[in-house]
């Protein structure tokens, strides 16, 4: 098999133009005439034979048109051929990309950096994500509208898996398969706690549960879930009573660790041998255990071994990474991050460009929320959606009941306070 590097652009854009003679590599090929260096005229010629004539034109027809081809390249693999086109194109993007900021460098190296990297990503997203054709599969996705209105009639009448947002479930949509919800807020504010939350709420309803923390070791984790999970069943505790060894009534804890016996919910906080925790063991583990929810406290902390890149690189590689898990395992993946010291208002919600590399986690995430304090009010949290792509909310911001020491953690949209 030749390599790509061996193979010049122009041998292998002759076997494409060749191999262009059935609908079905036609359907296939997914480039533009823009994308030939020497032979989109050709391209086009196929493309104006097929319409007119409703057939391909023969390979006599295009050696007489089209002399400069290249008549040994007909025993190329069409498929092999479409490969190493792409990988053309994409170094060619690459490099007219570089180029294009050559000369902000000199003025504005960290505009110029910011405008590579969100043009390499836009190069990701489409050399990264398979397409497929609208028309195929049309009866398979009646056959999916009909599943979806039967658990929309099902349970709690909602599609997904429940989330901590009443208005969010009463849209008939959770968490669905693929999503990447980031939630982001200042050291105090409570992540841990709303990651806590989120895990009780789907395994409650019966979802398994995978919960990934970086920061607290599994017994930590335990606890709060004890008070959170027992909360939702109508269990009260008290989490300063279970974590110090206060006097609790033995006999109510003993029952709800009867009645919850929640196998569905899987723990992690470290991966054996590892001295840390990666996307790749995190892969692992989904793989694995097959989760229907992966929730991830902290995820600053994880690494993707590959210390060589920089910081933003790793960052985004390791972004888009998790982007790319919940849509290849089809899991909803919630994770969450802290704000930099720029969020320095703890009673207001940080921005994306308060979070570390925030800007390439909200645009690989499907849903992006900013939690912070009430002033004045203890016991609440103000949660704002700053990205939403499932669908437009009637308020992109939302009051939380915040009594955690009981696990007493729902929203209240009906709270009325003044807006900061």
């Amino acid at each position: 098999m030749m390599t790509t590097e061996r193979v010049s652009f122009e041998y292998i854009e002759s076997a494409l133009i060749f191999g262009l003679d059935n609908k079905i590599n036609l359907r296939a090929f997914k480039h533009g005439e823009k994308d030939f260096v020497k032979h989109g005229e050709a391209y086009r010629f196929i493309l104006k034979h097929f319409d007119d004539y409703g057939e391909f034109p023969s390979s006599d027809v295009l050696c007489n048109n089209f002399p400069t081809l290249d008549v040994t390249s007909q025993s190329v693999n069409f498929e092999y051929a479409m490969e190493v086109f792409k990988d053309h194109v994409m170094q060619r993007q690459i490099v007219r990309n570089v180029q294009s900021v050559r000369d902000l460098v000199k003025d504005n190296p960290k505009k110029a950096l910011s405008t590579l990297m969100v043009s390499l990503t836009d190069i990701e997203v489409v050399f990264d994500e398979d397409v497929t054709t609208y028309d195929t599969g049309g009866l398979e996705r009646l056959s999916e509208f009909k599943e979806r209105t039967k658990k929309r009639k099902l349970g709690d009448g909602l599609i997904g898996v429940p989330t901590s947002f009443k208005t969010l479930n009463e849209m008939g949509i959770g968490w669905e398969g693929g999503d990447l919800i980031a939630m982001f807020a200042r050291p105090t504010i409570g992540k841990t706690w709303m990651c806590v939350h989120a895990a009780a709420t789907a395994v409650q309803k019966g979802f398994r549960t995978l919960l990934v923390s970086t920061e607290m070791p599994v017994q930590s984790i335990n606890l709060r879930l004890d008070v959170v999970l027992a909360n939702l069943m109508g269990y009260k505790l008290s989490h300063a009573d279970l974590r110090h060894g206060n006097p609790i009534d033995e006999e109510m804890y003993t029952n709800f660790l009867n009645e919850s016996n929640a196998n569905s919910l899987l723990v992690c906080d470290h991966i054996s041998g590892q001295n840390g925790i990666s996307l790749e063991s995190i892969s692992a583990l989904v793989r694995k255990h097959a989760p229907e929810f992966v929730v991830i406290d902290g995820v600053y902390l994880i690494s993707n071994n590959d210390s060589r890149k920089a910081a933003w690189e790793q960052s985004h590689a390791l972004f888009y990474g998790l982007k790319n898990l919940a849509t290849s395992t089809n899991t909803p993946i919630m994770v969450s991050t802290q704000a930099t010291r720029d969020a320095a208002n703890m009673f207001s919600p940080p921005r994306a460009d308060q979070v570390a590399f925030g800007d390439a986690l909200i645009r690989a995430a499907d849903v992006a929320m900013a939690m912070c304090a009430l002033e004045e009010v203890d016991d609440k949290r103000l949660v704002q959606f700053q990205k939403y792509r499932n669908g437009e909310l009637a308020h992109d911001t939302t009051i939380m009941q915040w009594q955690v020491n009981s696990g007493n953690i729902y929203e209240m949209p009906d709270y009325e306070w003044q807006e900061f």
